[in-house]
């Protein structure tokens, strides 16, 4: 009888020094992801004014780990909107019970949603800036197969699965910014090793008036990509 992984065993997971309610209807939430979050508090820091709001959508919010951490973490003098949404309804369920731990279920407002269908953004500030956070399966199909089976034998595959090459997900995100005129200050996401070729080309193609950059994660593995309005 093979063995679910320690943290679906015991029900939660540290992540940003933070406990998260994890079960198998969610991925379970990894270091390298902490990256995300970095990048984020990075980003409002350098632009921290009283007089603009921030506006945060992470897309496909799992248990809440980003989004809370960021609601936790974030040291921002303006007004912060933060919106968390994600297309499983025991995901979002689970994001819930983590941000009420947290006491910051008032601080975060949690949309049923595939990537950014159903999400309205309520800010009114001609000066808040907009900042996409997302984590979206990123796998391959053909390997997931081949994953540790601690991971493709315990762990929501829909929130694996990113298609033939691993980037249908983000391809359709980009798509949904573009048509809705999402005018955003900068796009943090996470992605497979592997993928830095195909992130930044897809990113150039979508947004060619923006920078876009990777980052490295811990163990020198290309793993975040930054896109910034210049």
């Amino acid at each position: 009888m093979k063995t679910p992984p320690i943290q679906y065993q015991r029900g939660w997971v540290e992540f940003y020094k933070l406990k998260f309610k994890v079960t198998p209807k969610v991925l379970i939430p990894r270091p390298e992801t902490e990256l995300l979050v970095d990048e984020i508090i990075k980003y409002a820091s350098n632009v921290s004014n009283k007089k603009n709001g921030i506006t945060i959508l992470d897309i496909g919010t799992g248990s809440g780990n980003i989004a809370i951490s960021l609601a936790k973490n974030l040291d921002y003098p303006g007004n912060i909107e933060i919106i968390a949404s994600d297309r499983s309804s025991s995901a979002l369920n689970i994001a819930k019970q983590n941000a009420e731990f947290h006491n910051l279920l008032h601080k975060i407002e949690f949309v049923k949603s595939d990537l950014l269908k159903n999400v309205k953004i309520y800010s009114q500030n001609p000066n808040s800036k907009l900042l996409i956070v997302t984590n979206l399966p990123y796998i391959p199909s053909y390997r997931i197969p081949y994953l540790d089976s601690s991971v493709k034998d315990f762990e929501p595959h829909i929130a694996l699965d990113g298609g033939d090459d691993g980037f249908d997900l983000y391809r359709n995100l980009f798509s949904q910014i573009k048509k809705g005129e999402y005018n955003f200050d900068l796009l943090v996401g996470e992605i497979d090793y592997t993928q830095s070729e195909i992130a930044l080309a897809e990113a150039n193609i979508f947004f060619p008036k923006f920078k876009s950059s990777i980052l490295t994660d811990l163990n020198h593995k290309q793993r975040i990509l930054l896109v910034q309005n210049k």
